[in-house]
């Protein structure tokens, strides 16, 4: 009775042994297939994935720098509506403040660094925000320059206000001139003393006698009477005599005096006291050479503005 014990567990040359082997084998075969079929299938799909996302980065960031150019463009839109308004402000007003033109100018310098600027998210938010405050100056401005005009325009008002009323006080004033200058040349001309009875001699002798002959005249006495008047001005007063002989010559003093653009020559200055009443003036002129000369004398009388108040010949034979 043989012992199976005795047999070794794997025999070599059993045929068991070997179909065991054999089918080690070929179940590891399939199995490193379908590894190498997962790992490539991985690979694809990670290099799909990363074509993909390349893809999507590039086309966010098409789309941001489209959204920042359009961006960029509002802005620039909005920069340029700002200097628009400042524009027609300054167009519209003549005597526009200063502080606008100055920020129509800051608001053209932005206009050109935006546009020449390449923008990124923060130049763009920094941009926006100063957009913000410059619509804000710009309605402060706005109206500061309008309260400005409205005052300049009451100023205005009251200056043509009172330039009316000047122009109606110096009316009233020249017309009040006017007045006081004529009312003036009123009283002048009736304060003005007026004579009569003039009349011119020839004297002879210490008792005055009248003569006619040239060679015995010594003098020539010249009288006349001032009238009364009550709105003249009284106290020590002069008239002028003027006694000119046939050939020309001026007798006595033969001087000249003036009274604003009227001269006279004169040969005698006749003082007298007036009282504004009628008063009666005599004066003479004696002769300058061995006698007079025959023929007519020209005697004209002038008051003390050199006004002619009285002319009258004496004939000397």
């Amino acid at each position: 009775m043989s012992n199976n014990y005795d047999r070794p567990v794997f025999d070599p040359n059993s045929n068991l042994g070997s179909q065991s082997l054999s089918s080690y084998e070929e179940d590891d075969k399939p199995k490193g297939g379908v590894l190498s079929k997962i790992i490539i299938a991985l690979l694809v799909l990670a290099t799909g994935g990363l074509g993909y996302y390349t893809y999507s980065l590039n086309k966010d960031k098409d789309m941001k720098e489209s959204e920042l150019n359009s961006q960029k463009d509002q802005i620039i839109k909005e920069l340029g509506a700002l200097k628009g308004s400042y524009d027609k402000v300054v167009e519209d007003n003549k005597n526009v403040n200063q502080d606008l033109l100055d920020a129509r100018e800051r608001i053209s310098r932005y206009i050109d660094s935006v546009q020449n600027m390449k923008l990124n998210i923060q130049d763009l938010a920094r941009f926006k925000a100063q957009a913000f405050n410059l619509t804000k100056e710009r309605d402060f401005l706005i109206k500061k320059n309008d309260s400005l005009m409205r005052a300049n325009t009451a100023i205005r008002k009251d200056l043509d206000s009172v330039s009316v009323k000047l122009d109606n006080t110096n009316a009233k004033a020249d017309s009040l001139a006017r007045q006081a200058s004529k009312l003036k040349e009123v009283v002048e001309a009736g304060s003005a003393l007026q004579i009569s009875k003039l009349y011119a001699q020839g004297i002879k002798g210490e008792k005055n006698k009248i003569t006619d002959r040239a060679r015995g005249a010594e003098k020539i006495r010249v009288c006349f009477t001032v009238g009364g008047n009550r709105i003249a001005k009284s106290g020590s007063r002069y008239f002028y005599v003027k006694i000119v002989a046939p050939s020309g010559l001026t007798l006595g003093a033969n001087d000249s005096t003036s009274y604003n653009e009227r001269t006279a020559n004169f040969s005698t200055a006749t003082n007298f006291i007036y009282e504004n009443k009628s008063v009666d003036v005599c004066d003479f002129v004696s002769k300058t050479g061995k006698e007079f000369e025959k023929g007519t004398y020209k005697i004209t009388v002038y008051d003390d503005r050199l006004e002619e108040v009285g002319q009258t010949d004496l004939v000397l034979r």
